[in-house]
C-alpha cells in the first residue's frame, strides 16, 4: 500500500514540477523582452543603423508588451 501512494505521489508532482518550469521559463523570456527592448530604446541612432534597425522599427518594436515576442 505504501508503494502505491508514493507512486501515485511522483506522478501527482509531475504536473506541478513541470507548471512550475513553465512559468519560470516565461518570467525568465518576459524579462529578456523587457530589458532587450529597453535597451533598444537607449541605443543612438549610428548603432541602430549597424544592427539595421531605423527609427520606425525601434518604436514599433518598444511599444510591444513584454509578454509579447
Amino acid at each position: 500500500m505504501n508503494n502505491t501512494a508514493q507512486t501515485c505521489g511522483r506522478w501527482a508532482s509531475k504536473p506541478r514540477q513541470r507548471l512550475v518550469q513553465y512559468i519560470f521559463s516565461k518570467l525568465v523570456v518576459w524579462r529578456k523582452n523587457y530589458r532587450t527592448r529597453r535597451h533598444l530604446s537607449d541605443l543612438p541612432e549610428h548603432l541602430l543603423d549597424d544592427i539595421g534597425y531605423n527609427e520606425s522599427e525601434v518604436q514599433k518594436e518598444i511599444q510591444k508588451p513584454f509578454w509579447r515576442d
